[in-house]
């Protein structure tokens, strides 16, 4: 089922953060028109050649697009840029800083040709403020948020491995264009959408400010540890496996010390009695606790730990991740057409009515320019002057 049909997305986009809003809403039914390029295309078609000779990121986040390949600079074409803005429903922008004034793009411009459309607009810092002019890339958000000073072991920092920070801005923004055209839909009225990377890394730092403003407390790096709970995270088994659990409550501590590890002196012990308490006395229990699991082997301890209801699984190396019987039974992986020919995909994670939501095939630059352009009536004269 396709909740956003005849939803029109034009997307003036590049890297990750721009093309992951446009696929989700491509993904809900939108269709999507991805303006490219011509001769080079999204930055993400050159970064390697993974899927059959297609580079691997631009598959993941522009499949089900149409590409369109015109030069937004040449006077030319301005009729098909035109063209397209007064068709779309959204318009998605998320180039450097002033890009979509030097083209002509700027809120004003578009609304001035569609005055009820929703204007996207993702950025590294947003429109005010000391670094608005400023470019940023994930990993520069990851450092002036802090996301790298919390990430890795105490004795040295890591950056989190998948570019968390476009990935949250993309979803953030998915999100608002949605809130907006849901708005549209009961005024008439157009809306202005805006989303900074570095505001949706500020709001994912979750509790630590609380400890901050209340306590003065910084967060330091914990590792594959928590700074609140114990226990919680990987513990190795006899067989040299890890597996994970979560103990967060007094239930779960207790089942845990009376049923699964046969240590009911540990839940009598006051030092343990509290979420606080374990993890003030984390240097004394942990690793008696490590001791214990590494009595028998993960298989054995993850069994246990289900039937007593404490939260546990294995902690997987990535080919077992991609053999995965819940992925492999659950309908994640599809297969669509690209220029490479078939290839495989991670699906959508969303159902709608009980149903996995389809996903379309990778575009090639430029493959669908002049069936757009001439499917909204631009003239041939127009479309003469795009390659």
């Amino acid at each position: 089922m396709s909740l956003l049909t005849g939803v029109r997305v034009l997307a003036c986009e590049v890297g990750l953060a721009g093309p992951m809003c446009s696929r989700m809403l491509g993904d809900l039914g939108a269709e999507v028109i991805k303006i490219e390029r011509p001769g080079h295309g999204d930055v993400t078609r050159g970064w390697d050649t993974a899927a059959k000779g297609l580079a691997s990121g631009f598959v993941w986040v522009n499949r089900g697009k149409k590409s369109v390949a015109i030069d937004l600079r040449d006077d030319a074409t301005r009729p098909a840029i035109e063209a397209l803005v007064r068709a779309s429903d959204v318009f998605l922008v998320n180039f450097s800083p002033g890009w979509a004034e030097s083209v002509g793009l700027d809120e004003a411009s578009v609304r001035a040709l569609r005055e009820d459309i929703v204007y996207t607009e993702i950025s590294g810092y947003g429109a005010a403020g000391p670094y608005a002019e400023k470019n940023a890339y994930d990993l520069i958000v990851q450092g002036e948020t802090g996301l790298i000073s919390l990430t890795g072991t105490p004795e040295e920092p890591a950056r989190i491995s998948l570019p968390i920070v476009d990935i949250g801005a993309g979803t953030n923004a998915a999100v608002a264009t949605l809130a907006a055209l849901v708005r549209r839909m009961s005024t008439g009225e157009g809306e202005s959408v805006s989303v900074a990377m570095f505001d949706s890394m500020i709001d994912w730092l979750g509790y630590y400010p609380h400890f901050w403003w209340h306590r003065g407390e910084a967060p330091t790096r914990w590792g594959l540890r928590h700074p609140m709970f114990v226990p919680y995270g990987p513990k190795k088994g006899a067989d040299n496996r890890y597996f994970n659990l979560a103990v967060l409550s007094a239930e779960h501590w207790r089942v845990l010390c009376e049923d699964v590890i046969k240590r009911p002196d540990l839940f009598a012990d006051d030092r343990y009695a509290t979420l606080e308490g374990r993890a003030e006395h984390r240097d004394e229990l942990e690793p008696e606790l490590d001791r214990i699991f590494l009595g028998r082997g993960a298989d054995s301890w993850l069994e246990d730990l289900e039937a007593a209801g404490i939260p546990c699984g294995l902690v997987r190396e990535f080919p077992e991740v991609m053999e995965h019987p819940q992925l492999l039974e659950g309908g994640m992986i599809s297969e669509v057409d690209s220029p490479a020919g078939a290839i495989p995909v991670i699906g959508s994670p969303i159902l709608v009515g009980g149903e996995r939501v389809e996903v379309g095939a990778v575009p090639g630059l430029g493959e669908h320019t002049h069936e757009v352009l001439k499917g909204l009536g631009v003239p041939e004269d127009v479309l003469a002057a795009i390659p």
